[in-house]
C-alpha cells in the first residue's frame, strides 16, 4: 500500500508509521499529539531526538544539518551544527549550558555554520564550562577538527576581547576532541552513554558517522555520505537510522535550474539518492529509517518516499525541522513540535549555577579616551554607574 505523506510544515510529521511498537506486550506510554517544547520530562529510560536542521541550503523554515539528542539522565548531545540549527535550539526550551557536547561529522560549512553561535550565546546564557567539539582528523592538520577550533578562536578574537571583560571567562573555552577517521573510534563513554564514530565516504577523507548507544537503545547518524558498508555494519539492530537522502534529480532541474547531469553528479556521486538510501535501509532494517538533507517544500517529500520504497518497505520518516522522535525500550513515537514563534531563552538550571559558583557581570573600560568621551551622558545612567563604583563593580 502506498503511503501518501501530508504537506510539510503542518502539525503532522512526514512519516509512514508515527508509532513503531518494539514490545507488543508492553503497556505503551501515550504522548500528546504535538510535543510542547519543554513540557515533557523524559523518563529515566527514554531518548528524545529533535531535528534542528534537516536540509540544504538554510531557509527560514529549514536549517542545515543538526540533530539534538536528550537522554533521560539529563545529558544532551548535538550532532552537527549547521546554519539555522542554533535558532531551532532556542525554541526547544533547553538551557544553553547543555549545548556543550557537539559531534561534527565533517567540516562542510553547512554542518558547522552555527558553532560560533552556540559558543557566543552559551557565554551570555549561563555556560561556565568548556564547549567540547568532537570531530575527525583530516588528511593534514589544517583539515581536521583541532585546526577548525583554532580558527574559530581567530574569528572570535574581537568578540572575545569585548565579552571576556564583562562575562564569566569560563564560558570562553572551546576544546577540540579530535579522533581518527579510518576506523571505528569510541569518542565518548560516560554515565552509560557511548558514542562511536565510523568512517564514511564523502568525497574527501575526514568524514564520519556516529552511533549512540544508551540503556539498550540506539541511533545512528550517518552524516553526509554515499551509501556504504561502514554505515551498514554500524547500523545493525539500531532503533533509529538517520541517513542523508537527496531529492530526486528532477527536483533540482525543475526548481533550481540545474542540468540533469549536474543534479545526478551531486545527488548520486557524493551524496545518497533515495533509492540508494532504501538499499542501505534494507540491509540494516532499522526500526525507524530517517532521511535528511533534502529540500522540503510542498510536493518534494512524496517523490523521495516513493523512490525509497523501490528498495525498502519499513517505517520511514522524511525529516523536517522540529520533528521529535521519542525512543523507549517499548516503542518509537514521532510527532511535530509546538513552540512559541520567538520565545525567551531558558535560564540555566539553578543546581548548575550553584555547582559552578555562579557567574558574574561587570562593566568594561576598553575604549580609548576620545571615543569614550563621545558617549552621551544621561543622568539616570550616570547615577547607576556611580552606584556600581560604590559597590566596587566598576
Amino acid at each position: 500500500m502506498v503511503t501518501v505523506l501530508p504537506e510539510p510544515y503542518g502539525t503532522e510529521p512526514l512519516i509512514t508509521d508515527s508509532v513503531v511498537v518494539k514490545n507488543p506486550e508492553a503497556d505503551l506510554k501515550v504522548y500528546p499529539d504535538l510535543y510542547a517544547a519543554g513540557s515533557e520530562p523524559l523518563d529515566g529510560n527514554e531518548i528524545r531526538l529533535t531535528v534542528l536542521g534537516s536540509g540544504y541550503p538554510s531557509r527560514r523554515g529549514q536549517g542545515c544539518a543538526g540533530f539534538m539528542v536528550e537522554l533521560g539522565n539529563g545529558e544532551v548531545f548535538l550532532f552537527d551544527a549547521g546554519s539555522g540549527t542554533n535558532a531551532a535550539f532556542n525554541h526547544m526550551r533547553v538551557p544553553y549550558h547543555k549545548a556543550n557536547k557537539i559531534f561534527v561529522t565533517h567540516n562542510h560549512l553547512d554542518h558547522i555554520g552555527d558553532l560560533l553561535a552556540y559558543y557566543d550565546f552559551g557565554q551570555s546564557n549561563g555556560r561556565m564550562e568548556p564547549m567540547y567539539i568532537y570531530g575527525p582528523e583530516g588528511e593534514t592538520h589544517e583539515l581536521g577538527m583541532e585546526a577548525l577550533v583554532e580558527n574559530l578562536y581567530k574569528v572570535a578574537a574581537w568578540h572575545d576581547k569585548f565579552k571576556t571583560a564583562v562575562l564569566d571567562p569560563r564560558g570562553f573555552d572551546m576544546r577540540a576532541r579530535q579522533f581518527g577517521a579510518s576506523q571505528n573510534e569510541v569518542v565518548y563513554d560516560s554515565d552509560g552513554a557511548k558514542v562511536t564514530s565510523f568512517p564514511v565516504p564523502h568525497g574527501l577523507y575526514g568524514a564520519v558517522g556516529y552511533r549512540l548507544d544508551w540503556k539498550g537503545m540506539s541511533l545512528v547518524y550517518s552524516g553526509d555520505c554515499e551509501p556504504n558498508t561502514f554505515t551498514v555494519e554500524n547500523s545493525q539492530d539500531v532503533d533509529v537510522l538517520i541517513h542523508e537522502i537527496f531529492n530526486t534529480p528532477d527536483t533540482y532541474v525543475k526548481y533550481q535550474g540545474w542540468t540533469e547531469q549536474m543534479a545526478k553528479i551531486v545527488g548520486w556521486t557524493v551524496h545518497t539518492a533515495p533509492e540508494a538510501a532504501g538499499e542501505v535501509f534494507s540491509r540494516t532494517n532499522p526500526r525507524l529509517a530517517v532521511g535528511y538533507h533534502s529540500m522540503i517544500v510542498a510536493g518534494t517529500p512524496q517523490p523521495i518516499l516513493d523512490a525509497v520504497r523501490t528498495r525498502y518497505d519499513g517505517p520511514v520518516l522524511i525529516a523536517q525541522d522540529f520533528t521529535v522522535v521519542n525512543i523507549t525500550p517499548d516503542q518509537i513515537v514521532t510527532r511535530m513540535t509546538k513552540s512559541e514563534p520567538a520565545p525567551f531563552l531558558v535560564p540555566p538550571d539553578e543546581d548548575y549555577v550553584k555547582g559552578k559558583g555562579g557567574s558574574h557581570t561587570k562593566t568594561m573600560h576598553l575604549l580609548p579616551d576620545w571615543l569614550d568621551e563621545s558617549i552621551i551622558k544621561l543622568d539616570f545612567i550616570e547615577e547607576f554607574r556611580k552606584e556600581l563604583k560604590e559597590e566596587g563593580i566598576e
